[in-house]
Order: C-alpha cells, then sequence, then structure tokens
C-alpha cells in the first residue's frame, strides 16, 4: 500500500507540473491571413519552459523596386495577392528579370557613344631622354677619339583629331642639353628650343568619312536603335502580363464551372440514389450517375492543375525572381473580363498608326541608315590618299663656351696646340637655357606640302565598298519585309477583335440555350420521362457552352491587346512613360 502511495505522489505531482506547459502549448498562435509573408521557422527542440519564437515580420505584398545591385534572397511569398490589372503591369515592370535585362542595352549602347568621341578628345604628350653617344673618328683632324656626346633632350605638347574633316593637329615645345669634347664645337654645354604647330588634312580619301566619325555615326544610331529595342522588348512584355492574367481569370471560371459541374453531378447521383431506393430507377441508371461523378472529378483535377499553372506564369512574369519552389501565393485578379464594347476598327488607320509607332519599323529604318553610313565610308576609302602637311615652328640656340674648344684657324697652323681664342660667331647667345628663346625672331620655320598614295589595284576597298552596297539593300528589302508583315498582323488582329466580339453574343445565347435544355431535361427526369444518363449528356453540353463563353471573353481581351501591340500604341494606350521604365531596378 505503501508503494502506491509513492506512486500515486509522484504522479499527481508531474500532472499539476505539465499542466500548465500543455495549457500553454494549447494556445493558438496569431498569424496574419492573406499577406505576402516569410513563413515561420521550425522551433529547435529546447526545454518546455521557454517561449515560443515569435513569426518573421510580415512582407508587403508588392516588393520596393531593386537597387542597381543584385538583390539580396527575396522572401518566400504565400496567402493571397488581390491584384488588377494596371498593378500587375505596373509590378511587372519593376520586377520582371527580361525588363530588367533590356534595361543594360540602351546604357551599354551609350556608352559605346561616349568610346566612340573619345578618338576627338585631344591629348597631352611628353617624352624625354637621356643620350651617351660615342662615335670612334679616323681623322687626325677631328681633335678627339672617340667623339662624345651627352644629351638630355624633351618634348611635349598637345595633338588630337579634328571632327568630321580628320584634320590631325599637334603645338609641341621641345628642348635639348649637349655636351661635347670635340674642340672644334663652340658651345658646350648647348642648349636647344624650339616650338611648332602641325596640321594634317586629308583631301580625298579620310575627308569627312574617316573611320573615327563613321564609328561615331553608327555608335549613336546604335543608341537609337538599343533604345527602341528597349521599348519593344517593354511593349512585349506588358502584352504576355495582360495575356497572362486574362488567362488566369479563364482557368479560374473554367475551375468554377468544374466545380459546379461537379456539384451537379453529385446531386444527380444522390437524387437517383434515392429513386433506386424506392424502386423508381434500376440500378444501372445509379451506375450511370455515378460515372458521370467520376468523370466531373476527373475534369475538376485538370482545370485545378491548369489554374496553379497559370497561377504560377502571372506570378513569375509580376514578381520577378520572388517565386520559390515553397511558395503558395495565389493571386485573385480584381478586373473581370465580362463586360466589353464592340467597336468598329478601321484597318487602314491601324496601319497607319503601325508604322507611326511600331519600334521594330524605327528599328529597321535605323539599320538602313547605319547602312548607309558604312556605304560612304567604304566608297570613301577607295580614294586615293592625299593629304596636305603644314607646319610653322621656331627654334633657338644658346650655351656656354666649351673648354675643350679649339679656335679653327690656329689649330690648322698648330695641330698639338691650342691658343685661347675668342668666340668665332658673334651671333651665338651665351648663357643658360633662357638665352635660345632670343634667337626666335631671326630663325622661323615653316612648311607647306603634300603627301599623296595611290594603292594598286585596290581590290580590298572596292570590295568592301560592294559589300556595303549589298548590305544595304538587304536593309531596305528587310524594311519593306517588315512593313508587309505589320500590315498582315494589324489586319489579323482586327479580324481576331471582331470575330471575338461576334463570338461573345453567340456564346451568350448558346449557354442560355443549353441552361434551358438541361432544365427541361431535368424536369422530365423528375417525372420519369428521362434518364440520368440523358440529363449527365445536357449539363455536360452546357458545361460546354460556358467554356466558351469564357474562351470567347478571354479572346476578346487578348485581341484588343494584340491590335495595341500590332499599331504599336500599347504603352501610350495605358498611359506608360518608358522613361520610368528605363532605370536600373
Amino acid at each position: 500500500m505503501r508503494v502506491r502511495a509513492d506512486w500515486l505522489a509522484v504522479l499527481t505531482s508531474a500532472f499539476f507540473a505539465l499542466a500548465p506547459i500543455a495549457a500553454h502549448a494549447q494556445e493558438p498562435a496569431d498569424e496574419p491571413l492573406d499577406q505576402v509573408q516569410e513563413p515561420a521557422a521550425e522551433p529547435a527542440e529546447e526545454p518546455a519552459a521557454e517561449p515560443a519564437p515569435e513569426p518573421m515580420p510580415e512582407v508587403p505584398a508588392q516588393p520596393p523596386a531593386a537597387a542597381a545591385n543584385p538583390p539580396a534572397p527575396a522572401p518566400l511569398l504565400h496567402g493571397t495577392l488581390e491584384l488588377s490589372l494596371q498593378d500587375a503591369i505596373r509590378m511587372g515592370l519593376e520586377n520582371n528579370l527580361d525588363v530588367q535585362v533590356e534595361r543594360y542595352a540602351p546604357m551599354i549602347a551609350d556608352l559605346d557613344v561616349s568610346v566612340a568621341e573619345g578618338a576627338y578628345e585631344p591629348e597631352l604628350f611628353a617624352e624625354g631622354f637621356y643620350k651617351d653617344t660615342r662615335t670612334p673618328s679616323a681623322s687626325t683632324l677631328s681633335g678627339v677619339d672617340p667623339s662624345i656626346t651627352y644629351s638630355t633632350e624633351g618634348r611635349g605638347g598637345l595633338r588630337g583629331i579634328l571632327p568630321l574633316a580628320g584634320t590631325e593637329y599637334s603645338a609641341q615645345f621641345s628642348g635639348s642639353r649637349r655636351i661635347f669634347n670635340s674642340p672644334f664645337q663652340t658651345l658646350s654645354p648647348e642648349y636647344d628650343s624650339g616650338w611648332s604647330i602641325n596640321l594634317t588634312q586629308p583631301l580625298l580619301r579620310n575627308l569627312i568619312w574617316n573611320e573615327p566619325w563613321t564609328r561615331v555615326r553608327s555608335t549613336r544610331l546604335l543608341l537609337g536603335s538599343s533604345e527602341d529595342g528597349f521599348r519593344r522588348a517593354v511593349m512585349d512584355e506588358v502584352q504576355r502580363i495582360e495575356d497572362a492574367y486574362w488567362e488566369l481569370i479563364a482557368a479560374e471560371e473554367a475551375l468554377r464551372v468544374a466545380d459546379k459541374s461537379l456539384e451537379t453531378a453529385a446531386a444527380l447521383r444522390e437524387q437517383v440514389k434515392t429513386q433506386f431506393e424506392v424502386g423508381v430507377v434500376s440500378k444501372v441508371e445509379v451506375t450511370e450517375a455515378e460515372a458521370g461523378v467520376s468523370q466531373r472529378q476527373v475534369e475538376r483535377i485538370r482545370a485545378e492543375n491548369q489554374y496553379r499553372n497559370q497561377q504560377d506564369v502571372l506570378i513569375a512574369l509580376v514578381l520577378g525572381p520572388n517565386l520559390r519552389a515553397s511558395s503558395t501565393l495565389e493571386i485573385r485578379p480584381t478586373d473581370r473580363p465580362d463586360e466589353f464594347t464592340p467597336y468598329e476598327v478601321d484597318v487602314e488607320g491601324a496601319v497607319g498608326r503601325a508604322f507611326e509607332h511600331r519600334p521594330e519599323l524605327a528599328q529597321a529604318a535605323k539599320d538602313v541608315e547605319r547602312s548607309e553610313v558604312q556605304l560612304a565610308f567604304t566608297r570613301n576609302q577607295r580614294l586615293p590618299s592625299l593629304d596636305g602637311v603644314f607646319s610653322f615652328g621656331q627654334s633657338g640656340l644658346s650655351g656656354n663656351r666649351g673648354r675643350h674648344f679649339c679656335n679653327p684657324t690656329e689649330a690648322a697652323s698648330s695641330i698639338l696646340g691650342c691658343s685661347s681664342a675668342t668666340l668665332t660667331s658673334p651671333n651665338l647667345h651665351q648663357g643658360p637655357f633662357d638665352n635660345s628663346y632670343s634667337d626666335y625672331n631671326r630663325s622661323p620655320q615653316s612648311v607647306a606640302g603634300a603627301r599623296l598614295t595611290i594603292p594598286i589595284p585596290n581590290r580590298g576597298a572596292s570590295a568592301n565598298a560592294s559589300k556595303s552596297e549589298l548590305e544595304l539593300a538587304r536593309a531596305r528589302t528587310s524594311v519593306h519585309r517588315l512593313e508587309q508583315q505589320i500590315i498582315i498582323d494589324v489586319r489579323k488582329a482586327a479580324r481576331d477583335l471582331e470575330a471575338s466580339q461576334e463570338g461573345i453574343v453567340a456564346a451568350r445565347s448558346a449557354r442560355a440555350a443549353a441552361a434551358e435544355q438541361l432544365r427541361a431535361e431535368q424536369i422530365r427526369l423528375e417525372y420519369g420521362e428521362s434518364t440520368p444518363f440523358d440529363v449527365l449528356q445536357r449539363e455536360e453540353a452546357l458545361v460546354g457552352r460556358e467554356r466558351d463563353e469564357i474562351g470567347a471573353f478571354r479572346a476578346y481581351r487578348t485581341s484588343v491587346t494584340a491590335l495595341d501591340r500590332a499599331q504599336g500604341t500599347i504603352l501610350r494606350n495605358r498611359n506608360i512613360d518608358i522613361a520610368d521604365v528605363a532605370p536600373l531596378r
């Protein structure tokens, strides 16, 4: 008895110790609903006395715009997100990776223009040398063997190329200091200085149509073409988002129809079972009703799978890289395609608007211009090279009398002796380097000439010109082909829109007739004049007509989008400014 009492005391103590913990574990956790949030991580095993971890903070349904640098890993997507078509487009242009990739093209092309224009930027240059020159001599009149010269030389200035004309220019200053061991060199050290302005002007080849200017023209056209390409990519992305939005609504409606069809079939099965139990119908009719339920279960599974797949398509387009394998976000479209306004399409006017606004046509026109620039350059390169060369400058000389200097007249009479003679040239300026500037006025230097080069037979340049002519012809043909394709696109979009409007009217009428036939068949079944199989057939026909109506509305909405895209007005009609979309996210 004492053992039983001990065990009873232990169990009673354990019960009172664990009761508060169990009560705390059963308390429901506060979790936000219908939010895009990070899922709470499962807590690690810890002592029961410690409180449960707090949930992760909520993340807004619309993620903020990313910076230019790669974003950090995005939170998982859960919950429900109600989304209008306008918001879907806005979020898609913010987050979609395809648009982000296309944003780089105009920026890279703009930098290419800067690189090409950099060829005309002037450059400062400078160079300096120290030379130790020793020249052996075989003449006794030289007085030394070998002849030694120590020199320090340098020059610097500004040079570059002028745009368009291709003129090469340079302005430079030079100076040197030389020391000689020759007795016949009056000045040692000797200082030389001078300045010059040089111009080289192409007169035939490379006049205007030179390589740097051609590259500038081409890169500017490529920049415009890349901007048109980005506008085209944004138009395509808006069309994909709109099509995916309406496809999701159609899939949602198809799932609703499948649910309704399954409910109708299940209700019919229960009705037939009741009739079988009272002996009104046979077992075969019960089997038919059960088969109808099974068939509609399969159709509902397919409809739900299509709905989930379309959810992923729209999420990927709208939220970009935020979709993860474990995401369970569900988008609920708030716009409905149930209403439409019939209108006539002026095909001629639509084609004219397409020729004015389609970015593809603008790109093709710039390709033609670029081919024309290349043709002008290659034709110019066939010409002979004739350049005008012009130069003007001044130079000066100064220095100190060399300690090895020997008067030449006295050296001729006595080679072995060297008398103390005076400078033989009174015009030489003695003194430091600055004194050489005094010679500038009496020593101008000017050059004017021409340089001619004629390649024979110049087959390479002729072949390049012929190639450019063919490329230009191909570019012009591509424009005509694109214009023809645009006409086809507009005609098809207008025809599809007209057919979809007519299809909505026909589908509504067919759906109403099928609903009335099903109602009549159900009444006949109640009076024993029909079979469950016939009712299921009528119900299946109604489901088909409802799907046709859903498809008609979807076709109408996508046809409106396709017509705007074919005309190139899809951004204008949705108030989308391409300048707001272009910056990096």
